[in-house]
């Protein structure tokens, strides 16, 4: 009999139900973190489950028999990402061990860096007035100085600029439901996985590098990068990113509470501010 089983069931009745015991610590000095957050992904569907979990403390979640990706992020501590398979009718205990986050913030220069564009930027702040809209317009001479262009030759410099990491996909899955039918053409296959490679993991894609290059990548995507210093968006003030300003980067974002950072038009488009905070 699994020991685990004296403490938890599999919730539910019927052949798919299946449970995971998690009783996690950490091995930081931060006697602070009291809780984490759990996010199981379903690699067969997407579909999601969140938890809270107070490290130490036996809990037992009921979820269908599957694969799932887990990601466990809790403050001061480095996220947790792994793969673990429930079985229908058992219970399997899970016991991470979170590690101190050592790592170091992210600066809009290590950004200009992966854009390929830090040795052309002087990067100014950008003050949004209360109840007024800003639109970034590479047309718009106000902005002549803001912005840069960035070149995507193939779609391993998109993975490497505004793609995420493989790393957040634990084992060989892919991140999206596969939607790849034989019976598309392969230019439209090669698009479908394109996707994947870039925001997903290329793992699973990796054997339509060539295809994706051919179909996707056949000129040299041409794309303004907005990049600033400080962007403060005060009280009801709204920006704009979209068409003609189609990648915004900062060190900074501030915005008041009642603020609206809009992203609208047409892609590729991409926001990554550095750091991030609100106020009243």
């Amino acid at each position: 009999m699994n020991t685990e089983s004296c403490y938890c069931y599999p919730s539910g009745v019927g052949s798919t139900s299946a449970g995971v015991a998690v009783e996690w610590n950490h091995d930081s000095a931060l006697g602070t973190v009291d809780r984490a957050q759990f996010v199981f992904t379903e690699v067969a569907t997407g579909n999601q489950t969140k938890y809270e979990v107070a490290p130490l403390f036996r809990t037992c979640i009921g979820l269908v028999a599957g694969i799932y990706r887990v990601g466990i992020f809790a403050k001061g501590l480095e996220v947790h990402r792994s793969l673990i398979e429930l079985r229908a009718g058992a219970v399997v205990p899970f016991k991470p061990v979170l590690k101190p986050d050592t790592a170091k913030p992210k600066t809009l220069a290590e950004i200009l860096t992966k854009f390929e564009i830090a040795g052309s930027v002087n990067p100014r702040n950008l003050d949004v007035p209360e109840n007024t809209t800003v639109v970034l317009d590479s047309d718009d001479h106000q902005f002549k100085g803001d912005w840069h262009t960035v070149e995507i030759k193939d779609v391993d410099s998109a993975k490497r600029m505004i793609g995420n990491p493989d790393e957040y996909f634990a084992g060989g899955h892919s991140r999206f439901r596969s939607t790849i039918s034989s019976q598309e053409s392969p230019n439209a296959i090669a698009r479908q996985a394109a996707g994947e490679f870039v925001y997903g993991n290329s793992a699973a894609v990796k054997q339509w590098t060539d295809s994706i290059n051919r179909a996707v990548f056949d000129e040299i995507w041409k794309i303004p990068v907005f990049a600033y210093d400080t962007v403060t968006i005060n009280k009801g003030g709204v920006l704009v990113i979209g068409n003609r300003g189609n990648f915004f980067i900062c060190s900074n974002l501030r915005m008041h509470v009642t603020a609206t950072l809009l992203v609208r038009g047409q892609g590729p488009i991409h926001v990554e501010p550095a750091s991030f905070r609100t106020f009243c």
